[in-house]
């Protein structure tokens, strides 16, 4: 199951991540992608906020590879931009967070999508027409993250 929105602004952006921050359930994996400057730090910093983690707590963990919010659920946040190989990302105990009673987001998981699990959410975020526009590509993988896609779709058009 795949579709497709528009986030218009930041403000698209905020109330897209809050929906599925409100939808989510754990164990659970999202699985960002996208470009450099797509929004996927922006994203989840909603996405955090929106379950009680600390607006200043939330950064890119680009050089740290991996932060952990104090959020209801706890976050897991990877950044597998700078990891090199697989095992390298075993090394870091995705596995461990993936099975955790969190919520585990992963950018730039498309470079391991091996290691994901049967229930993820995917989110490919892409620069619009125009600067502050995006598009969010989502598929979902598992009757959970299905389940997920299918409220997002029936919220987001009832948003309009």
């Amino acid at each position: 199951m795949c579709c497709e929105i528009l986030l218009e602004d930041l403000a698209d952006c905020q109330l897209f991540a809050e929906q599925v921050a409100n939808l989510s359930t754990t164990p659970m994996a999202i699985a960002l992608s996208g470009t450099l400057g797509a929004g996927k730090t922006q994203w989840t910093r909603f996405f955090a906020i929106a379950l009680g983690a600390q607006p200043a707590s939330v950064t890119s963990p680009t050089f740290m590879l991996v932060h952990e919010y104090d959020s209801q659920p706890p976050i897991y946040h990877l950044d597998a931009y700078r990891i090199g190989d697989e095992d390298e990302m075993l090394e870091l105990g995705i596995e461990e967070m993936l099975d955790a009673d969190a919520i585990t987001i992963v950018e730039w998981a498309d470079r391991f999508p091996r290691l994901l699990p049967p229930q993820t959410l995917r989110v490919h975020l892409e620069v619009g027409d125009l600067p502050t526009s995006r598009f969010a590509r989502l598929q979902a993988d598992g009757q959970r993250a299905k389940a997920i896609l299918g409220e997002l779709v029936i919220l987001w058009s009832s948003k309009r």
